[in-house]
């Protein structure tokens, strides 16, 4: 992100338009994982209402959705990356 002096004298944040990790990426990023974590609830669900026992069959599941959160939401890789927030 760069930044832009406007005619009054303010600094605006420009982003750009292109490019890996522009806005349009990571809303469309945001909206996948979105997608994901309610295919794995629906599919989570319907396992938990048709399997007596579903803790084993469920675990999966939990563990995926846990690190979709933590690696979108919460940004994990980043830190270990050392990217910015």
């Amino acid at each position: 992100m760069t930044s832009e002096t406007n005619d009054g004298g303010t600094m605006t944040a420009v982003t750009p338009a292109t490019g890996p990790g522009t806005y349009n990426d990571r809303v469309r990023l945001g909206w996948i994982t979105a997608a994901l974590l309610a295919v794995l609830t629906l599919i989570e669900y319907a396992v938990a209402i048709n399997v007596e026992n579903p803790l084993i069959l469920l675990l999966p599941f939990v563990l995926a959705k846990g690190a979709l959160i933590m690696d979108f939401f919460m940004h994990i890789r980043k830190l270990k990356t050392g990217g910015d927030h």
